[in-house]
């Protein structure tokens, strides 16, 4: 929607709110054109936000594809520009569509077709053999070409065979090599009734008996399988082949017989009718993406999607506010146009008043959190899957082609360079309109630097003590890089350096204390380098001090091993304004000696901390430590240390911290638990299936001893796969029936004491009455759970308890439970159950308090054996979920626990109160692996 128009009353009622919690919001992963960890699926490598020199155009861009060396674009514009001229200079007739060459940005002056009208749609030929255009024209060279035409990709000619006569405006467009498909809002092909889409045959522009009906409404997207079996379609229609479910603004039909075929994005995003529709379909040949607006009711999604071509399941949403024009991935990141202001639902950057927009932005491939509930009054996604939001936030304006004061409009690219098209006038606060490039750090000249300068860029200085300043600054930011480099400049030397992770939002406070001063005046600067050398200096800020009246002393010494003797010599020690008059070591077995050089006899081997103190001529002393193994010379056995991580089913393994403290490590055998072996110092393995498994290193040094380490990995095939979920969508008389996913839900006791009906899942409580219910099909030892809860009444006496079964091993359970007292206070309990017999291992008082009807959300962490580690926290639905657990804690207590387990829901009633029955309401329970 246009941002003039998107709910104001809604937005002003909730700044307040935006600014309150803008502060502690997830931290996004950090990832730019050099990310600290490119192998991290939170941090991949983005292109930069150089915007590289390319041609202009003076209209609005709809659309363009990517086809080898060349971007073909379609759009309303009469000419182009080279790089560099102002509007209106150097001007070469386009008519509606052009080709650029994407290495170099230059107009291809081979290729220039003349359209009498706007085109909406382009598409190419798997094989690069045509080009495929859509739109509102009539004719094309010339020549009649009702709405849609075939083009010669090097010179722009019309393919005379390809001439389908379309009704009306065509929006969208996907071949193979053997046939079109397209749609927009045309009723007929020819004389024959085709309703919004249709297909061709690509050899001779007949129409095809393909005819799947978009039923109401225009179809804005299509995809294409990579098997050419299947068309994803989306748009403004509430039905396709008269189904809404699915088919409201989002649907899949067969390619060759245009039946329905099942798409479960559907259920989750729905957008359709007059004020809500899917804008962009496209795919990377594993996924496809799909982009959406909201102007008023109808939809529920301004982001985007990513979903597997392989089951047509949701792989992850971003719900940033503001609408989403199209998608592009390519090997590494995924990037959106639109205009979104608000990102903060996946960790992104906060509302602001007045409200900014950024037109160009970029996530990643894969799903690596989970949207928490949006705050704004807006649709939710809460728990959904979600990609991590990259640091490349290329500056691009808006334009006034179009008359809806938007930016970019479409994103293309390949792996290489991604092109952004549309109606902006200025990239980076330079002209460039319409069209422009970024490209990948090996090709772009990388300057673009910090972005905070000058007055704007100062220390705060204050003296704590004598001879001392303390320097605090506020980060800067990079539009393509996270990880800057501070360096600290007293009277122009530099002091001090750091490097600190910051985005535009968050720019944390650093400081540096500076000590050993003279008395007088001390002036600072700050200096700030991004990865490629891009440096600012900001101000210079002063600040007169009183002297420090001694500088203390440096200890620091060296020492050498012979058998299980050890020498020392601490001649380096220096004292910056006087002398040092004593030295002491501790030898780590309870003795000491004196002196600058000394030498020590241990009585047995092994390895002991040596610690040297020097003392100055007026009292100060300074302390430097020093490890030393020493060996009467029988053989020491080597140890085993490892270090472990995992990506979804793969774990990668280093034994380098391994040592032997007389000799070397002659070999590495590893032992992954699952019969699968290794060797070496680093390994990789990958399991077949999820699970938690045991890894044992055995190392062996040169003279045949051993020693052993063990962990345990839990590994999980996609981290954006739920093991379980359920929104309580059905209908259900007597039990809890089937999760949405988790298999059947077993309850406890009387059937008829649950229910599901109005979205909750219910539990009906009489007093002393305990319910409970969990999912047997989900057996996990690292699990995290969220709930929504609320009750009907408060009750009275000892009040009201609900909660998370995190782990069930038979009549063990941990439970992670929210109690109401009568007055609706909120407390927050871990407890664990044996038998009967349960028992509060942690308690939280809150300063919540409910009444009827009101929702809180639940969240409980229950992960590993042996101990387990427990958590828990409780907020109100609406507001932002605490930074910190309320409760967290380990235990190993019953035995029976410490394994895998099922997860469930309960509920309890104190057995003194009066006011039964009351009803226990669930919600949006959703469990991710951990």
């Amino acid at each position: 929607m246009t941002p003039a128009k998107r709910m104001f009353r809604r937005l002003i009622a909730c700044l307040g709110l935006a600014a309150l919690f803008g502060g502690i919001l997830t931290a996004p992963a950090l990832a730019d054109s050099a990310p600290v960890n490119p192998n991290d699926p939170k941090t991949p490598v983005t292109v930069t936000a150089d915007s590289l020199p390319t041609a202009q155009h003076d209209g609005v861009a709809w659309q363009a594809v990517t086809v080898g060396n060349t971007v073909y674009v379609a759009g309303r514009f009469n000419n182009a520009r080279p790089y560099g001229a102002a509007a209106g200079t150097q001007l070469v007739a386009r008519r509606n569509i052009l080709a650029f060459d994407l290495a170099t940005g230059v107009l291809k002056s081979n290729f220039a077709p003349n359209l009498n009208g706007q085109a909406l749609s382009i598409a190419a030929s798997p094989d690069g053999s045509r080009i495929y255009v859509g739109g509102d024209f009539t004719t094309v060279n010339g020549v009649q070409r009702l709405r849609i035409a075939a083009l010669d990709p090097d010179d722009g000619s019309l393919i005379s065979s390809f001439a389908p006569k379309v009704a009306a405006s065509v929006r969208a467009i996907v071949a193979s090599n053997s046939t079109v498909w397209f749609g927009g809002t045309f009723n007929a092909v020819g004389s024959v009734a085709r309703n919004r889409l249709a297909a061709a045959s690509a050899s001779t522009g007949a129409l095809l008996a393909w005819n799947p009906s978009a039923d109401d409404s225009r179809v804005n997207a299509l995809a294409l399988s990579p098997t050419a079996d299947r068309v994803v379609v989306g748009g403004a229609f509430t039905t396709l082949n008269g189904s809404n479910r699915p088919g409201y603004g989002l649907g899949m039909v067969n390619s060759m017989s245009g039946a329905t075929l099942a798409i479960q994005v559907n259920d989750v995003v729905r957008n359709a009718g007059d004020q809500s529709a899917i804008l962009s379909l496209s795919t990377d040949g594993t996924q496809f993406y799909g982009t959406g607006y909201i102007f008023g009711t109808g939809g529920n999604l301004e982001g985007a999607f990513a979903a597997n071509w392989s089951d047509a399941r949701i792989k992850w949403i971003e719900d940033c506010h503001g609408d989403s024009y199209s998608a592009f991935a390519n090997n590494t990141a995924v990037y959106v146009a639109g205009h979104p202001h608000y990102c903060g639902n996946l960790g992104g950057f906060p509302e602001t008043s007045p409200r900014t927009w950024h037109r160009a932005v970029s996530f990643s491939r894969a799903a690596t959190g989970f949207l928490t509930r949006d705050i704004y009054g807006y649709p939710s996604f809460t728990g959904q899957p979600a990609p991590s939001m990259l640091n490349w936030f290329p500056d691009m304006d808006t334009g006034t082609a179009s008359g809806q004061s938007q930016g970019p409009w479409y994103v293309t690219g390949n792996n290489s360079y991604v092109v952004m098209v549309g109606e902006f006038r200025n990239v980076n606060q330079s002209p460039q309109q319409g069209l422009s490039r970024f490209a990948v750090k090996e090709i772009a000249p990388n300057n673009q630097g910090p972005r905070v300068s000058g007055s704007a860029f100062v220390p705060t200085l204050s003296s704590p003590g004598a001879g001392q300043v303390r320097v605090q600054w506020q980060a800067n930011w990079d539009r393509d890089n996270s990880n800057l480099t501070y360096t600290v400049l007293r009277n122009g030397n530099p002091v001090y350096s750091v490097s600190q992770l910051s985005t535009f939002w968050q720019r944390p406070t650093l400081v540096f204390n500076d000590s050993g001063l003279q008395g007088g005046t001390q002036n600072y600067r700050i200096r700030v380098e991004d990865p490629f050398g891009n440096t600012v200096t900001g101000d210079t800020r002063s600040i007169t001090i009183t002297g420090t009246t001694n500088d203390p002393p440096v200890a620091s010494f060296t020492s050498s091993t012979s058998l299980l003797t050890v020498s020392v010599n601490a001649s380096a020690s220096s004292d910056p304004d006087g002398s040092i008059s004593s030295y002491t070591w501790g030898w780590g077995d309870g003795s000491t000696s004196t002196g600058v050089t000394a030498q020590h006899t241990y009585a047995a081997a092994g390895t002991y901390t040596i610690n040297l103190t020097v003392r100055d001529n007026s009292g100060a002393t300074d302390v430097a430590t020093r490890s030393v193994t020493v060996s009467d010379g029988a053989n020491q056995p080597p140890s085993a240390v490892f270090a472990v991580t995992a990506n979804q089913l793969s774990v990668t393994a280093n034994a380098s911290g391994s040592s032997d403290p007389d000799g070397t490590i002659a070999s590495y055998a590893w032992n992954f638990g699952d019969g699968g072996t290794g060797s070496g110092v680093s390994v990789q393995h990958a399991y077949a299936a999820s699970g938690t498994y045991t890894i044992t290193l055995t190392v062996t040094d040169n003279d045949g001893a051993t020693d052993v380490a063990t962990q345990t990995v839990t590994v999980a095939s996609d981290p954006g796969a739920a093991l379980a979920s359920d929104a309580f969508g059905r209908t259900v008389a007597s039990g809890w029936g089937t999760a949405d996913s988790g298999g059947t839900w077993t309850v406890g006791g009387t059937a008829s004491f649950y229910s599901v009906s109005g979205g909750d899942g219910r539990m009906n409580l009489a007093a002393s009455r305990g319910t409970s219910a969990y999912l047997g099909g989900v057996f996990s030892s690292g699990t995290d759970t969220t709930v929504t809860v609320a009750l009907d009444r408060i009750g009275n006496g000892g009040g009201t308890f609900m909660g998370v079964i995190a782990r069930k091993v038979g009549t063990a359970e941990y439970r992670g439970k929210i109690k109401v007292a009568a007055d609706g206070a909120v407390t927050v309990q871990l407890t664990r159950l044996s038998g009967t017999t349960e028992t509060t291992i942690g308690q939280f008082v809150t300063a919540l308090s409910v009444t009827a009807g009101q929702q809180l959300q639940l969240r409980v962490q229950a992960t590993g054996t042996s101990p387990t580690t427990l958590r828990a926290k409780a907020w109100r639905t609406g507001t932002a979920e605490p930074a910190n657990w309320q409760l967290s804690t380990t235990d190993n207590t019953v035995a029976a626990l410490q394994a895998r387990g099922n997860v469930g829901l309960l509920a309890y009633l104190s057995g003194s109160a009066t006011n039964a029955p009351v009803n226990v309401l669930f919600d949006d329970f959703a469990v991710q692996p951990l």
